[in-house]
């Protein structure tokens, strides 16, 4: 009897510290699932406290993320009337033999559009030079070059935006994303082309503010995994009297 009682007590002991342990246990994961909470609460908290928006009505939200900020001011400094002088280069990934193959000037003029949400900017070549434009059933007609790009800063991608057509090759509309670097003054474009079905070129855009008056647009592209400067253009604010009419 007295055997059989002490193996009812060892049973009973083992019964006991299983339960203790599963308790452990329980509480432990339920410390875990608490902790694991607050954090995540916390972390949404910081996100709604660094959001520029405000918080709760969805269309106040809309209405507060397309609103001008400091970055639509870079282009806001830029509006107005200019000239320029670009060249076109060879297309030699080796910036030693990538020689000038052309040169070129005109204006443009850049004008706000939804009170500096947007920037609508129109470049025209000038005097006697000319370009083929391709046009209705086959002709080709001699023009003064031509394009219109629209800029701005998409305040939720957190990134400059822009779209360019013109009159000389391409009937796309251009579509670049760019970041702003601000030691170097640069906002670096990326994009992409496609003029003829399935010859697609990768498109970078280095916009250089170099002061209110003065910037310059490098344009590189990239062929076969190699990139080359195909075009530079240097902008100057015009004065009243340097305005040319086309």
């Amino acid at each position: 009897m007295i055997i059989e009682k002490n193996k009812m007590d060892d049973s009973k002991k083992r019964m006991y510290n299983n339960y203790r342990m599963n308790l452990a246990k329980v509480f432990a994961s339920i410390i875990i699932i608490v902790l694991s909470a607050l954090i995540t609460i916390s972390a949404y908290a910081q996100d709604k406290k660094d959001s520029s928006a405000n918080v709760g009505d969805p269309f106040e939200q809309m209405l507060d993320y397309s609103r001008p900020g400091k970055y639509h001011q870079l282009l806001a400094d830029l509006v107005g009337n200019w000239t320029w002088k670009g060249r076109h280069f060879s297309g030699n990934s080796n910036p030693d033999s990538n020689k000038v193959v052309f040169e070129f000037s005109g204006t443009l003029v850049r004008k706000p559009f939804a009170n500096g949400r947007f920037f609508i900017a129109e470049l025209t070549s000038g005097g006697l030079q000319k370009l083929q434009m391709p046009i209705q059933d086959g002709k080709m007609k001699k023009v003064n070059a031509k394009e219109i790009r629209t800029e701005g800063y998409d305040n939720v991608k957190k990134k400059f935006v822009r779209t360019l057509i013109n009159n000389h090759l391409g009937s796309d509309i251009q579509f670049s994303e760019g970041k702003y670097d601000l030691k170097t003054k640069t906002i670096f474009y990326e994009g992409e082309q496609e003029l003829i079905p399935g010859m697609k070129s990768k498109e970078y855009e280095h916009f250089i503010i170099h002061d209110n008056d003065h910037y310059t647009i490098e344009y590189y592209r990239e062929i076969d995994g190699m990139n080359y400067k195909a075009t530079e253009i240097n902008y100057t604010r015009a004065k009243a009297k340097s305005i040319i009419k086309h």
